[in-house]
């Protein structure tokens, strides 16, 4: 009788736990439309909440559109002017390119005029460097009598295009030390020798025999001679050669920089394949800006920033290499006067008379400003009016500037000495 009872008991178990789990199904099954619907009204009060990151981006692409739009109108300043908008090109923006202050025929090509020279001063540190140094060697070739007659010839080879009259009295104060009064044949010259910017070895040679003063030699151009030199007078540093060119605008030394770092042509090449610049919109005959080449607004600013990254990488300032808007000698010297710009704008200016393209005026370059970072431009104006033109650049670059941001001072306002004697070097025997 018990055991029978006990066997009802474990037969019911099985019935037990079914219900036991049923009911926990239930429970589970109640739950869920409640999470469910938690759910959803979480989304309809925050209807962005799924979307949160995607938004982001969108919003961070408006705002960079948004940015590149151009907040100045370029065309319509020109055209209040009388000026035909065609004929000019402008491209104003951050470092970064994340703003445009002002764009206006921007992929357009135009002739840069020495704008050019940006391009070979970018090329030339790139491939030279900031410290290269030209080298005029000085060699002897006879004996000193006892009068202190050279009974032979004095001999230079060089291709620095910056040798002047200081580097002639480093070589007349060694000839002192030898004990050479007076050079009894000849002074010769190599075929690239360069004294006082002049065109060709004979007339270096011929200016380099008066500023001596070591009695009447003949001159002559010839090869160098094998024995090792008694004097070797290192140049200035490039760094300080590329501004002076850029102060000065000199197409002498453009020239002579260019030919070292594969002339027109190889200059092209590299800004093609270093910085992508579309092939049919550079052009360059010469590497000083002389005849006709041709940039658009949009490549130059990206010639500028390489200069400026080019020159940072080997720890120099963009003004080290390009000088000072109305603070430095040379064609910036006066320019911006009274504008708020003076000792902020660092850049290069362009020039061509009527007879290429009708007459050229341009200016590139960088602002300093104390809320907008560094700013790059470049401004392009054909015609002939070469004087307005420039006026219409300054007033261009300063309502873009002054209208958007707040031009910050980098500069002193007394002049540097460009290519100071104190950057020669001598190395003797």
């Amino acid at each position: 009788m018990q055991g029978t009872q006990e066997e009802k008991v474990n037969n019911r178990r099985p019935i037990y736990l079914m219900l036991a789990a049923g009911l926990c199904v239930l429970a589970i099954l109640s739950f869920i439309p409640f999470a469910i619907s938690k759910s959803w009204l979480y989304v309809e009060r925050n209807p962005n909440a799924n979307a949160s990151h995607s938004q982001t981006s969108s919003q961070a692409r408006q705002i960079k559109l948004a940015n590149a739009r151009p907040t100045f109108d370029a065309a319509a300043w020109y055209a209040e002017r009388g000026e035909a908008p065609e004929t000019h090109g402008v491209l104003i923006e951050t470092f970064d390119g994340e703003r445009v202050f002002a764009s206006h025929n921007a992929d357009e090509v135009f002739n840069p005029a020495s704008l050019i020279k940006l391009s070979t001063s970018f090329v030339a540190l790139r491939k030279l460097g900031a410290d290269f140094h030209f080298q005029t060697k000085v060699f002897l070739d006879g004996e000193v009598d006892r009068s202190g007659v050279l009974r032979g010839s004095l001999y230079l080879s060089g291709n620095d295009p910056t040798f002047g009259d200081y580097g002639a009295a480093l070589v007349a104060e060694e000839l002192t030390r030898r004990g050479v009064k007076r050079i009894g044949d000849s002074i010769k010259v190599s075929p690239d020798f360069i004294f006082n910017f002049s065109e060709t070895p004979d007339d270096s040679a011929q200016k380099l025999v008066k500023v001596l003063k070591l009695g009447n030699p003949s001159v002559e151009v010839a090869e160098q001679p094998q024995s090792a030199p008694v004097l070797i007078i290192n140049s200035n540093p490039l760094s300080e050669i590329l501004l002076y060119m850029n102060a000065r605008s000199s197409n002498f030394i453009a020239e002579r920089v260019g030919a070292l770092i594969g002339g027109p042509e190889g200059m092209k090449q590299f800004l093609v394949s270093e910085l992508k610049l579309p092939p049919d919109q550079v052009t360059i005959e010469r590497a000083s800006g002389r005849e006709h080449n041709r940039m658009t607004p949009r490549g130059l600013l990206t010639i500028v920033r390489a200069l400026v990254e080019e020159a940072q990488r080997q720890n120099l300032e963009p003004t080290d290499i390009m000088p000072v808007a109305n603070d430095d000698s040379g064609t910036l010297r006066r320019r911006f006067e009274g504008t708020g710009l003076e000792g902020a704008v660092v850049g290069k200016t362009g020039t061509l008379t009527s007879e290429v393209d009708g007459g050229m005026a341009s200016l590139a370059g960088i602002v300093y400003t104390q809320d907008q970072g560094v700013i790059v431009f470049a401004i392009l104006d054909q015609g002939n009016q070469i004087a307005g033109n420039r006026l219409l650049e300054d007033q261009l670059l300063t309502d873009v500037i002054n209208s958007q941001a707040k031009p910050r001072v980098v500069a002193s306002p007394t002049p540097r000495r460009l290519l100071p004697s104190t950057g020669l070097r001598v190395e003797r025997e």
